[in-house]
């Protein structure tokens, strides 16, 4: 019984031990293998940039919310609906 708990708790202190070592392996080749030239050494690479912000509309056709900004709009008798897609434009014309 002593003998299976000891063999237990080395497993359970190995296992997280080696996954820690792998990981920082994997991460020093990640970034030593994919390096961006583009950026200056040490600094941390920026998203790209997407308008953001403003109200939220939502699709009629598939009820996705889509910024104001982003949607593909349509005026029809003095209602403005908002797209996600053209697709979804499309379907609701096809409706209507």
């Amino acid at each position: 019984m002593l003998r299976f708990l000891g063999l237990l708790l080395a497993f359970l202190f190995v296992v997280p031990l080696i996954r820690g070592i792998i990981g920082l392996l994997a991460r020093a080749f990640t970034s030593f293998a994919f390096k961006n030239t583009s950026q200056p050494a040490g600094a941390t690479p920026q998203p790209p940039r997407v308008p953001s912000g403003g109200t939220l509309r939502k699709d009629p056709v598939c009820g996705t919310y889509v910024s104001e900004g982003l949607a593909i709009k349509r005026v029809s008798s003095g209602e403005t609906f908002y797209y996600c897609s053209e697709e979804c434009k499309k379907k609701h014309l096809a409706k209507a």
